[in-house]
């Protein structure tokens, strides 16, 4: 796949006062990094998505064959199992899968499915010295190998030998576990592509799952994550982030890998969108961040006294930076562009993880187990803990219903909850749109820079069922 990038492509909109992010980011305070001048420069051209393969169930078939069997998906977190013994089962649309940790470092994924009648091991998280399924009894040892069969005179074909619980693939990167059900696919860092490098000095093994939610999603799959790869809804979804959030001003980023592909969406924070009136002014944007930062981040800090004169993304980052300091008792040397703003960095197929200190959220986007017009949306909130402290216990996940309000059943993530209830609003409405749509021209016409993560994403997704 080709590197390239067309001269006639407009990369974002701003001006002097309210620049594009890599201009704001040639300012930094802060040393510039190389995750900052870091350009992923492949250009898709899908233009026309078709809308028939967000709801055709041949087609989410073919999805589950082609890219859910045979890409490396996030499973969850180390922390989530921190005892030998402890497991949990992952669904992905009609598969199912359970990650026991079986050492102090060590952990295996089985597929979640007893060797005598096929009974679910793992309906839940759980502990023990031993797999025992609860129909009949069968029992292995969290290696996976046979520890007993009832009645074993009558399955004598059956011994430790060949009645081994089936593996998955299963690998680590930043306190995260990948799964691959696929045994010939390529190693997990072709996945990951420049992942490791930028999130070198972001330290995801020194943070805990703070709250976590899985929502029961009203659209497909890719709708829902769609929502997120870009900013360009911010203006009509999500309006009070208008005046300090530079959605127009944004930055989209393609870096190819050898499987797939990683996306990153750079938003500005602390600067007024193009969109704003002229109210919104930058001292006026830097004060907005704040004020919603102490809201849920910071909630000892003073706010800070903005010189709308001087630099103030210069102001607001050493603000961020004494609050941190304060609140997690270590100095945070990270750019101002890591302490206010949104880098979101994507995974083929669904896996996001922010690298950001105002929103460190991990996403993963999952199939429905047989509808194709519904999905999981799994957000964790993964915050640094105070130096010198054993990091707490991760949060249990918090399950919502299809109707259910984010902000009312995980309180944890504050004003946040109401903003992914916004986005969540939509889901149902491009769901059925897309079915009601002209005939004649059943198919999507996107942005070619602010979508063209989206672009990229079905150009994979037709690579991999073309195999």
């Amino acid at each position: 796949m080709a590197t390239v990038l067309k001269r006639d492509m407009r990369r974002g909109y701003g001006n002097k006062e309210r620049p594009v992010i890599g201009e704001l980011w040639q300012r930094d305070s802060t040393a510039i990094t190389d995750v900052m001048t870091a350009e992923g420069t492949y250009q898709p051209s899908n233009k026309n998505i078709e809308f028939s393969r967000y709801y055709d169930p041949e087609f989410f078939k073919q999805e589950i064959e082609k890219v859910w069997r045979r890409q490396w998906l996030i499973a969850g977190r180390e922390e989530d199992i921190p005892n030998v013994g402890d497991r949990f089962p992952l669904s992905v649309g009609p598969d199912a899968y359970m990650i026991v940790r079986t050492g102090a470092h060590e952990f295996k994924a089985y597929f979640n499915s007893c060797l005598h009648r096929g009974a679910t091991l793992c309906a839940k998280p759980e502990s023990g010295t031993s797999i025992r399924c609860p129909y009949h009894g069968w029992e292995w040892d969290i290696d996976g190998s046979l520890k007993k069969i009832p009645s074993h005179w009558d399955f004598q074909e059956l011994n430790r030998l060949n009645a081994a619980l089936p593996q998955v693939k299963i690998d680590r990167w930043g306190g995260f576990l990948f799964i691959n059900a696929d045994p010939e696919s390529p190693p997990l860092a072709e996945s990951l592509g420049v992942m490791p490098a930028h999130f070198e000095s972001f330290g995801l093994e020194r943070r805990f799952t703070k709250t976590r939610f899985r929502k029961l999603v009203g659209a497909n799959w890719k709708a829902s994550q769609e929502a997120f790869l870009e900013s360009y809804h911010l203006y009509a979804t999500h309006p009070e982030g208008v005046p300090f959030n530079g959605d127009s001003q944004s930055q989209y980023d393609i870096f190819p890998t050898p499987n797939g592909a990683i996306g990153r969406e750079a938003v500005p924070s602390a600067v007024p969108s193009m969109h704003a009136d002229a109210s919104a002014t930058p001292a006026a944007a830097a004060m907005a961040f704040a004020h919603v930062a102490k809201t849920w981040h910071y909630p000892d800090a003073e706010l800070p006294e903005i010189d709308p004169s001087a630099d103030v993304r210069a102001q607001i980052g050493a603000w961020a930076r004494r609050a941190y300091a304060t609140t997690y008792g270590r100095e945070n040397t990270q750019p101002d562009a890591i302490l206010l703003d949104s880098l979101l960095y994507f995974m083929y197929p669904q896996f996001c993880m922010w690298m950001s200190e105002a929103v460190p959220f991990a996403y993963q986007f999952l199939p429905h187990e047989s509808d194709s017009n519904l999905s999981y949306f799994d957000v964790r909130l993964l915050m640094p803990f105070a130096e010198g402290e054993i990091a707490p216990p991760a949060a249990q996940i918090i399950e919502i219903g299809l109707n259910e309000s984010i902000a009312e059943k995980a309180p944890l993530f504050s004003f946040l909850g109401m903003i992914f209830d916004q986005d969540m609003s939509n889901m149902p409405l491009i769901q059925r749109g897309m079915k009601a749509a002209n005939p004649k021209a059943p198919f999507s016409n996107v942005g070619t820079y602010q979508e063209a993560l989206m672009q990229h994403w079905h150009e994979l997704i037709d690579r991999d069922i073309a195999r």
